[in-house]
């Protein structure tokens, strides 16, 4: 039997045939501004429309993060949002915020089975022991972010250990192996660091890799990160192309606005071949074809002989695009970790 996730309306299979199953990212303070000017907003109406617009372009669940530095009422405003998604839109839910006191009110509040977003042994592992019970009580599964004690599994083997140190610990408490959903991780291959220019490589063999261990389990990637910072006009091409690189290494669910996916033999083949020359480090001046293509040149080369300053006021997302468009190496690790964290 297909493990499930559902709403009050609707049972959706984890496993879709033909995969993925789509979790539609743009009901995210953290990474839709316009989902943040509605929570700010108070603007409920709004937030529904967004999450209607999204099963509409094919999401078969919806990720649901409120959290924002402006508001302290994470917990109360998620539970009502929640209860208004519940009883107007049938797709299930998931539930993403770092607080397992906001997960457990808001999985409480719903009238099926969402998805907790998410656990990860970070540092003590504590955000991972707060939430097991709670899985195991309710049935919930839940993206297991690969991070363990030692930080962001880089590597398709560290990928792979983590995996199977989030596994080993859920046994602890009686998790099944359907419950995982293992977050494979991917990081931006825009700033042409030497350590992430095999990012996504590793990431497609972590999820061959996982897929083989962990059969019964399921593999998820917040897509859109491995193109974040590059021109807009780029992201959807790599996006797209990514996306089916990772559904052939068997990527069972995806991250991502399903709007914004181009099926691939509609690709441009020229395009399509600087977006895998890209993915796959196939050749140093990748990264740089890739942005002169698509007319981004001009937004990297500043050609200005004035010192450019980053303000570390700015949020994370800001501070590391400012710093890849204006080649600041400087710091660049550390935003882009925060940025898609």
């Amino acid at each position: 039997m297909v493990p499930r996730v559902s709403s009050a309306l609707k049972a959706v299979d984890l496993r879709q045939e033909p995969p993925p199953l789509i979790i539609g990212e743009r009901l995210n303070t953290q990474g839709s501004r316009r989902a943040k000017e509605l929570v700010l907003a108070n603007d409920f109406d709004g937030l529904v429309d967004l999450a209607r617009a999204q099963v509409e372009d094919g999401a078969h669940c919806l990720d649901v993060c409120v959290a924002t530095t402006e508001r302290s009422d994470e917990l109360e405003f998620m539970t009502r949002l929640v209860k208004r998604l519940s009883l107007e839109i049938d797709a299930p839910l998931v539930i993403d915020s770092t607080d397992p006191k906001v997960v457990e009110a808001a999985a409480k509040q719903i009238p099926g089975r969402p998805i907790v977003n998410s656990i990860n042994l970070e540092g003590d592992g504590s955000r991972f022991h707060a939430l097991a019970p709670l899985m195991a009580k309710y049935g919930l599964p839940a993206i297991a972010m690969c991070i363990g004690p030692k930080g962001m599994a880089k590597t398709a083997q560290e990928k792979l250990d983590t995996a199977q140190l989030l596994y080993d610990t859920g046994k602890k408490y009686g998790l099944q192996a359907w419950q995982f959903i293992f977050d494979v991780l991917t990081f931006t291959l825009a700033t042409g660091e030497a350590e992430f220019a095999d990012s996504a490589k590793n990431t497609l063999e972590g999820i061959r890799m996982l897929k083989q261990k962990f059969p019964e389990s399921f593999t998820t990637l917040g897509l859109s990160n491995v193109s974040f910072g590059l021109p807009a006009s780029a992201r959807k091409v790599v996006n797209s192309v990514f996306l089916y690189h990772a559904l052939k290494a068997g990527l069972d669910t995806v991250i991502i606005n399903a709007r914004d996916v181009i099926p691939y033999p509609e690709i441009d083949e020229q395009q399509k071949k600087l977006a895998e020359d890209l993915i796959f480090n196939k050749h140093t001046n990748a990264l740089a074809e890739l942005i002169t293509h698509f007319e981004g040149a001009k937004a990297v080369a500043t050609g200005s002989t004035k010192r450019i300053e980053v303000d570390p006021s700015w949020p994370a997302d800001k501070r590391s695009y400012f710093r890849i468009v204006n080649r600041l190496k400087e710091g660049i690790e550390d935003d882009v970790v925060q940025a898609i964290a």
